[in-house]
């Protein structure tokens, strides 16, 4: 399959990705060539996003300070 390989690639794709997005809906046939397009760029930038992009596991310190934090707004 193929991927994009770097930032500038990633950009293109992820501004067509957007210009996509008005022309398909849910009714739109899957054979329709603007859906094609969009599924095909939207996993190559979900894949290009996940290796270059990824924000890894929060620890679980992180996670009880958040939900602390949570937790607090509701009692105020």
């Amino acid at each position: 399959m193929a991927q994009i390989e770097n930032e500038m690639q990633y950009n293109w794709a992820l501004n067509r990705v957007e210009e996509l997005l008005p022309m398909v809906d849910d009714d739109t046939p899957l054979d329709n060539p603007n859906s094609i397009e969009l599924e095909f760029l939207s996993n190559m930038v979900a894949d290009y996003s996940d290796r270059h992009f990824s924000l890894g596991e929060p620890s679980l310190s992180d996670v009880m300070k958040l939900r602390m934090f949570d937790i607090n707004c509701l009692l105020q």
